[in-house]
């Protein structure tokens, strides 16, 4: 059961922002590999963000794994991101029973090989992600109200373009559903937005609806334009 991909340190990159660090929840301390005969799938996430992305692979029978943390930095020691694209395969074998109950998965570029747990059973675990990502997909942009989203989650995703430049594109169902990210059509990520701050009694500086962000800059911008005012102008 193998397949060859030429850029799995871009995947790696892609999803490494999203892993968990919560090492009691082994199952998303790591990164989730499926293949299913067509594509590689390969996904992480800290349940705050969520990660995606795909990769042609055809001719392999489906399998499941999980590359623990532990797994990315012998990876990265042994492959660096630094060295050129080149092919590496992805070997999987099977659990064997008590004897081997995870399987193994191997790394190689020809000329190395690095022998690793696939984690079966953690990878059997891990969140059903097709039924989220279908529903965010599928829904319509509704942003007509103000979203809040944590400015270090959103920094994540500066790795998710595969291609320099690749703009991300982005819609949400509304202020309290996850916000859609892509980058091409390779990559999809989703990201929740923090609760705001409702209670009552709060004042203007406190809240960050519109109404309150209005009421705080209204003095300053409307003040008299400079003659050489500036646009700003599409990237």
């Amino acid at each position: 059961m193998s397949l060859t991909l030429t850029d799995l340190p871009t995947l790696v990159s892609q999803l490494t922002p999203h892993i968990s660090p919560d090492t009691t929840l082994p199952v998303l301390h790591g990164i989730y590999l499926e293949a299913t005969g067509t594509h590689l799938f390969a996904c992480a996430t800290d349940r705050y963000t969520f990660a995606l992305t795909r990769r042609e692979a055809t001719d392999t029978a489906p399998w499941k794994a999980v590359l623990t943390r532990a797994d990315l930095i012998a990876l990265r020691a042994l492959f660096p991101t630094r060295r050129r694209p080149a092919d590496l395969t992805l070997t999987f074998e099977p659990p064997a029973g008590d004897h081997a109950p995870d399987g193994h998965l191997t790394i190689g570029d020809g000329h190395r090989d690095l022998r690793l747990s696939a984690n079966a059973p953690l990878a059997g675990l891990f969140p059903k992600w097709r039924p989220l990502f279908a529903a965010a997909l599928a829904a319509e942009p509704q942003l007509t109200a103000e979203a809040h989203l944590n400015a270090a989650y959103l920094a994540r995703w500066a790795k998710a373009p595969a291609e320099r430049y690749e703009p991300l594109t982005v819609w949400s169902a509304g202020p309290d559903k996850p916000l859609l990210i892509a980058a091409g059509h390779g990559f999809l990520g989703l990201q929740m937005p923090v609760k705001a701050d409702g209670r009552p009694g709060t004042t203007a500086t406190d809240r960050r609806d519109r109404t309150a962000l209005r009421t705080t800059w209204t003095d300053a911008l409307n003040a008299p334009a400079a003659v050489s005012e500036r646009h700003l102008k599409a990237a």
